[in-house]
């Protein structure tokens, strides 16, 4: 429930009068939780954000990735205020020991995943890569901005949206 209204986000006039939109979150609990995901937006040939990042901290609830915690309030703000429709799909990779020199790892070695350092936010239409923001560039609000305002981000359906043939 918290994460709901924490996720909440005015549109058309803000909160005394704008509607309330919640972006549709969805968390990958492993990586091998993944493919079923993918194959459901290319078959429904929908958008999505998929964000990688360093597994939290139990005791701190902070990821073991600073970069990562520095980059986590830009991305999440600048998602929910210009992609709001779209589906966020959460993709921890792990703790640190799981993803450090592990070139193994099935983020790494995922076809379209083909994931090298965290955090990564990929945008995804269907079952292609629109384009992704990696490392500094993720904690950069500007960079942020212009990659979610981009023109092929603008014309991609949300998830669960189907495009006509």
């Amino acid at each position: 429930m918290l994460e709901e209204i924490r996720q909440r986000l005015p549109l058309g006039g803000g909160p005394a009068g704008g509607l309330w939109v919640a972006m549709p979150v969805t968390r990958v609990p492993t990586p091998l939780d993944l493919p079923p995901i993918l194959e459901r937006l290319a078959g429904t040939r929908a958008a999505a954000l998929l964000l990688f990042f360093g597994s939290e901290d139990q005791g701190t609830g902070l990821s073991w990735c600073p970069d990562c915690v520095t980059a986590d309030p830009v991305l999440r703000r600048a998602c929910r205020t210009l992609q709001p429709v779209l589906e966020l799909i959460e993709c921890p990779v792990g703790q640190r020991s799981a993803w450090k020199n592990q070139p193994e790892h099935p983020y790494r070695l995922h076809p379209l995943i083909r994931l090298a350092r965290i955090p990564t936010l990929i945008w995804v239409d269907g079952a292609c890569e629109r384009g992704r923001l990696v490392e500094a560039d993720c904690a950069m609000p500007a960079i942020v901005e212009a990659f979610l305002r981009a023109p092929a981000a603008a014309s991609a359906p949300p998830a669960g949206a189907q495009r006509q043939a």
